[in-house]
């Protein structure tokens, strides 16, 4: 029994053209010179090579200390907040009442909204 490949309008007409020039665009644009481009700045001394590496490294190193002393200073101010927080809540700014209040109306309003009436 002789089984077609073709799917009832596709016909595979010139397909191997298209694969051929496919795989010729694919070829010239990987073997296309360009300029060399550093992904990390350890690779970035490597690709420029050796003009004054000693610069370059002493300022990797001031943008890391100062990435560490921003991060310092937000844990510190995130602590401060945190206990100043911590010592505003010693009591509830509610009553008991006004928290049975407020709870029946967010409740009579959720069966509002979704019952709808």
């Amino acid at each position: 029994m002789k089984v077609n490949r073709n799917r009832h309008g596709l016909t595979l007409h010139g397909a191997f053209g298209v694969c051929v020039a496919l795989a010729g665009a694919a070829l010239w644009l990987s073997a296309a010179p360009r300029p060399a481009a550093a992904q990390s700045a350890g690779m970035a001394n490597l690709l420029h090579g050796h003009e004054r590496p000693s610069t370059h490294a002493s300022e990797a190193a001031s943008s890391q200390r100062e990435a560490r002393a921003r991060a310092e200073r937000h844990r510190a101010e995130q602590r401060e907040a945190e206990r100043a927080g911590h010592q505003g809540r010693s009591g509830s700014s509610l009553s008991p009442d006004e928290r049975r209040k407020l709870r029946q109306n967010l409740y009579d309003l959720g069966r509002e909204m979704y019952q709808g009436g």
